[in-house]
Order: structure tokens, then sequence, then C-alpha cells
């Protein structure tokens, strides 16, 4: 009976391996994890000073967002505190930072100079997003807590840290928190309950408040008499600010702790032949495109004017559908090669890579036809912020579509890390260049030398206070209607004097505005 146990064993081990019958290889079941179990660590001097670092430069950023009325100095100190105490924290952790997690630490410095240096708040509210992910990308590089090389990974590790480390283990550090020090210390752990107690009352006063108000006319007046919109601004400041700087302490406190990766199927990727057809189809339509539209291509790159066509009409046609075009193909581009099964050597078949390499020209020859259609409308109808901006995404996107066709090429070129760092360094130069300044300079000295017929004061009114010096020089020509709408424009401009929202070119502008 025993040699017939250990056979039906041995038989059935054969099957789960995929070696009995000649059938081949099987994939075994993906393997799940237990849900992650911190042990139990109190918080120490050390991270009570993190803590409290912590919290101070989230309630100074929040009630900056929430009350100054524009990013300045506020904002900028308090993002620019944050690496500094984060990197300082982490000095004894294990790991070493890397050559790109220094370069995404110097560029979310510099971001956060930018914060007073610039007056373009719509630019400066992208600056503070783009800052997030390379604040994360810090922590990823410091900790090496990356799990890959590709993008599927590089997006994986991103949302990790930012999200189930973040979130999933605020539990952890608020047991921290509330129980720090020894483990005997009574009056701590009873200054801990408070804590919790505090918390949890605000959203029953929420509550029993208006219903008191209602109630009684007395109590009704006393409330009248209180100053309930500087008690509303404080107590929303101290609960997002305390929120993020839990969020932030959670994160930093379980630092040790990497992310949590379920091992389950190997993934094989999509069969070539099969991405080779969609990419074909897709370059098959844009081959008859460029067909078609040969002349009126080499009309746009000589700067001619096609048939029937006035400047307005022809650079207008189209030139947002390129830009979305380019920016599909991109995406496309990049998931075709990522989706696609490589060989035992992880290279891309060459029908693919081809395919992939006729998409980037063709991305290219659009980047190149829109850019010379804007250079000459600008050149027309002179500047404005979305024609300028729009210009400078243009070409870079056509830089990270070019690196993406020589990675096809150069497997190791890194094309998401410039992707990132080069996407940073342009929105923290166009921040700090002062668009609203560059638009309003540009078509007066084109208007003045002759270069443009007209001069739009309306358009210059409506930009920021980067065009207020501008402003205030055609006020004080002799230039008639134009200074007649500039001094208009100008009677109803306030000068800034709220120091947390503080910047270089609101400064210029309030300057400009007291010498009038």
């Amino acid at each position: 009976m025993d040699e017939y146990k250990n056979a039906a064993q041995a038989a059935a081990s054969a099957e789960n391996t995929g070696t009995a019958g000649g059938l081949g290889a099987v994939d075994p079941l993906p393997v799940y994890t237990p849900r992650e179990v911190y042990p139990k660590r109190r918080a120490q001097k050390r991270d009570l000073a993190l803590a409290g670092t912590l919290l101070g430069l989230c309630l100074l950023l929040w009630d900056a967002l929430c009350w100054a009325g524009g990013l300045g100095l506020a904002e900028a100190l308090a993002l620019a505190g944050l690496l500094p105490a984060t990197l300082i924290y982490l000095k004894n952790r294990p790991g070493r930072m890397t050559g790109y997690g220094r370069v995404c630490a110097a560029l979310y410095l510099l971001g956060a100079v930018s914060l007073f240096l610039s007056g373009d708040r719509s630019l400066k509210i992208l600056t503070v997003c783009a800052m997030v992910p390379l604040y994360l990308i810090v922590l990823l590089e410091r900790l090496g807590l990356r799990t890959g090389l590709g993008l599927q990974h590089r997006l994986h590790d991103l949302s990790a840290v930012g999200f189930s480390m973040s979130l999933g283990r605020a539990g952890v550090g608020v047991w921290a928190l509330t129980h720090c020090g020894e483990a005997d210390s009574k009056q701590r752990k009873r200054i801990g309950a408070v804590l919790i107690g505090l918390f949890c009352a605000i959203p029953v006063l929420g509550i029993l408040v208006p219903l008191l108000i209602s109630s009684d006319a007395a109590f009704e007046g006393m409330v009248e008499r209180m100053d309930w919109d500087l008690g509303r601004r404080a107590l929303v400041t101290l609960c997002f600010g305390s929120l993020a700087a839990l969020l932030l302490f959670s994160r930093l406190f379980t630092s040790d702790k990497g992310p949590r990766v379920l091992p389950g199927f190997t993934r094989k990727g999509i069969e070539p032949a099969a991405v080779a057809a969609f990419l074909g189809v897709i370059g098959a339509v844009y081959l008859l495109y460029l067909l078609a539209q040969f002349a009126y291509f080499t009309d746009a790159f000589r700067g001619l004017l096609p048939k029937g066509f006035t400047v307005a009409k022809y650079a207008r046609r189209g030139f947002f559908e390129m830009c979305g075009i380019v920016a599909i193909n991109l995406c496309l581009i990049v998931l075709a090669l990522s989706v696609c099964r490589k060989d035992a050597e992880e290279r891309i078949p060459g029908a693919v890579r081809g395919l992939a390499l006729f998409l980037c020209f063709f991305s290219l020859v659009l980047v190149a036809t829109a850019l010379s259609k804007m250079i000459l409308y600008m050149g027309s109808f002179g500047l404005t912020r979305l024609r300028l901006t729009t210009s400078v995404f243009m070409v870079f996107l056509g830089l990270i579509v070019a690196a993406e066709g020589l990675r096809l090429f150069v497997k190791k070129l890194p094309v998401a890390q410039l992707a990132v760092t080069l996407g940073a360094v342009i929105l923290i130069g166009l921040s700090v260049a002062n668009v609203d300044g560059i638009v309003a300079r540009y078509n007066v000295d084109a208007w003045k030398s002759g270069k443009l017929d007209s001069l739009d004061v309306e358009m210059i009114c409506d930009l920021g206070d980067g065009a207020v010096p501008v402003l205030a020089e055609l006020a004080e020509g002799n230039y008639y209607a134009v200074s007649e709408l500039a001094h208009r424009e100008l009677e109803f401009r306030r000068p800034e004097t709220d120091l947390r929202s503080w910047n270089l070119v609101t400064q210029a502008a309030n300057d400009a505005l007291k010498r009038r």
C-alpha cells in the first residue's frame, strides 16, 4: 500500500510541476502573502521632533493655500522645509541616494523657490502638483524601494509610496504618537487618549452647536458676537494640516518597511503579431495622410500659405488636433512596447520596432508642422499665454517622442526619468520666466517697431501681475486710446499686502502701482 501511495503522490507532484505526460510546464498558482503586520514601536524624541516639524510646516502650508489668496512666500517656505526635514530624519536609514534622486531633490527645491520668484498663479499650481511626484521619487530613491525599472514598475512604486504606504499606515503613526515614550508612562498615555477624544469631539460639535443655536436666543446672540470667520479658518487649517502631517509622519515613521509585493503569474506579454497588426493599421492611415498632405507640409516648412488660406485660418486649423495626435501616438508607442512579448534576450521584435519608429517619425513631422504654423501665427498676430505655453508643450512632446524612438536602439535609455526631469525643468522655467511679462513686452515692442499693425490692449489687461510694469509704461506714454485703456486697467488694480502670498513679480507690480 505504501508503494501505491508514494507513486500517487509522485504523480500528483509531477502533474503540478508540469513534468508528467509531456504536457509542458504549467504556471503555478499565485501565492498571496498575508497582510502586513508591524511590530508596535513607540515614538521617541527623534520621531516626536519630526512630527512637530511636519505639523508646523503643514499648518503653514494649509493656512496659506486656503486663506492667503495666492501661492507665494508661505508656501515656498513650507514646501522647501519639508524635504530637508525628511532627509535629516532618514539619515540613519540604510540605503543611499541615487543620482536620479539627487536631481529630483534639486528640482523639488527649485520648484519651491520658484513660488516666490513667480507671480503666475496657474503655472505655480502646476509646479506644486509636479513637486508631489518629485518628493515621492526622492523617497523611493533614498530608501531603495524601487521594484523594477519599467514604466509599469515606476507607476506602481509611486502609487504605493503615495497611497498604500501612507494612507494604509496611518494607524501605525497614530498608535506611535499616542503611546510615545516608555511603556509604563501613564501620563503620556493619558495625553494620547485626550488628543483622540478631542479629535472625535469635533464632528459631534458640528451637529450639536447649530441645534443649540436654534434652541436658545441668548446663546444665539453670544455666538453671533464671536469671530466665527477666524475660528472657521483655524479649524479648517488645523484639520487639514494635522491630517497631512499625520500621513507624512506615518510614511516616514515606517520607512524601513518597503512596498508589499504579491507574487503571482509572470507577465508574458501580448503576441508580437497582434501588436504589429495594431500598429500597422494605424501606420497605414498615417502614411496615407502624409501622402495626401505632402504639398501642404512643404509649404508649411517654407513659411508659405496654401491657396485660399489666411494666416489666421491656416495657423489655427488642426493645431490642437495635431497636439492631441502626438500625445496619443506617444501613449500608443509606450503601451505597445510595454505589452509586447519579448524574446529570450528581452528584445522587441523587428516588425514592432519598425512600426513604432514610423509612428515616432510621423509624430515628429506633426510637431514640426504645428510649430511652423504657430511661429507664423505669432509673427502676424503677436503672443498670448496659450500660444506660448502650447508651443513649449509641443517642443516637450517632440523631445520625448525622439527619446522614445532612440530607445528602440538604445535599450537602457531612461526615457521615463528624462520625461520627469525635462518636464519639471520646463515647468519651473516657465514659472520663473514670467510668461505674462514676456507676452506683454513682446507685443508692445513688436507694435512699436511696426511688426504688428495693432496692439491688443485688452488681452494685455487680462494678464496677471507680470504685465503691470508694461501697462504702467503704456499709461505714461502718448499713445492716446492705448494709454487710456491701460490707465483705466491700472485704476482697478490694488497692491497686494498679504505677506504669505508675497513674490517678486507681485512686488514689482506693487512698486509700479505706487509710483503712479
